[in-house]
């Protein structure tokens, strides 16, 4: 009986390990994260605020 767990044990590892190599081939290895560490820490939207035009502009023009 122990000699038969054994057996199972050793299988279930090589199926596992060959699962996951089969994985890795299909889909590519995982995304590592970037060396730059602003671009992580640094992600809050930026936005650009446009002024409006004064009565002075609109009365220069012709």
């Amino acid at each position: 009986m122990k000699k038969l767990k054994k057996i199972i044990r050793l299988f279930s590892l090589v199926l596992f390990l060959l699962l996951a190599v089969t994985g890795i081939a299909i889909t590519g290895a995982a995304p590592t994260q970037s060396k730059n560490r602003d671009r992580i820490i640094d992600n809050e939207t930026l936005i650009e605020m446009v002024d409006e035009k004064g009565k002075e502009e609109d009365e220069k023009k012709p």
